[in-house]
């Protein structure tokens, strides 16, 4: 899986990060970040599949001290230059982890926030994710926050546009129940959808849940870029629209993704 994610790591801010998608699903989680943190000064974060650091440099620019970890060395190369461009080597670090191994790894410091972007958790089986919720409770304080963005079961978005294009077997891909081999780069992830209550269930014996939203229910998934990319007046619209319905957490079960916030009991 490290060798897919690679290969995208230098193009993958031109081809999401930066693109108006990429940027409109991105304030909406920052914008929840910014209520939980508002009051914080100094925390410690863990970033689980930090990807190209654009996080891991939000939280920095707040004052935090940041642990970004990913499988691919070439997205951690690329988090560590944002670093330094924004001279921010004193406020992040990053570490090579397999999130499927994480119980494996040697990290003797607990953190007061562990935080995973856009999908990261759905690379997980169904078994390394009935796994996981041990493995991080060790790793968080008493009190502190586990924030996961996450792709559900159903994305309304997603049924619509292939429907149209009378390719069925990916409008009703997340629904499946085995692994979707999802394309990156050439390659394929074999990719997990989890539902919400899922979530809860899984992480709900160590975590108590205190937050739900969805991220992207009017705001299209990021393979739809180049036709918004000049229909700047209907994106923008699309993006009220999104702020209108932020709050809605029953939406999280049919958006391009959704965020998920706990408290460690």
């Amino acid at each position: 899986m490290n060798s897919a994610f690679d290969s995208v790591a230098e193009n993958y801010d031109a081809t999401f990060t930066q693109t108006k998608i990429g940027k409109a699903q991105r304030e909406i989680v920052w914008g929840y970040l910014e209520s939980v943190l508002i009051d914080k000064d100094n925390l410690k974060i863990l970033e689980l599949n930090c990807g190209t650091g654009e996080d891991a440099v939000w939280f920095s620019k707040k004052g935090h001290t940041v642990l970004a970890t990913d499988v691919s060395d070439n997205m951690l190369r690329v988090t560590e230059i944002k670093a330094r461009k924004n001279n921010l080597n004193d406020k992040i670090e990053t570490k090579a982890i397999d999130l499927s191994k994480i119980n494996e790894v040697n990290i003797d410091e607990k953190f007061d926030l562990i935080f995973s972007n856009f999908g990261g958790i759905n690379c997980l089986t169904f078994e390394e994710l009935f796994k996981l919720p041990n493995s991080l409770s060790r790793l968080v304080k008493p009190g502190g926050r586990l924030i996961m963005v996450i792709m559900p079961t159903f994305c309304w978005w997603e049924m619509f546009y292939f429907s149209l294009k009378l390719n069925l077997k990916n409008a009703f891909r997340r629904s499946s129940t085995k692994s979707v081999k999802v394309k990156l780069n050439g390659e394929e992830i074999l990719t997990e959808y989890y539902t919400p209550i899922l979530i809860n269930k899984v992480f709900g014996k160590e975590f108590k849940r205190v937050g739900l939203k969805p991220v992207g229910f009017f705001i299209p998934p990021s393979y739809l870029k180049k036709f918004f990319s000049q229909k700047h007046k209907t994106f923008n619209f699309i993006k009220k629209l999104e702020l209108f319905v932020t709050n809605w957490s029953l939406l999280s079960n049919y958006s391009d993704h959704y965020l998920i916030d706990f408290v460690k009991k």
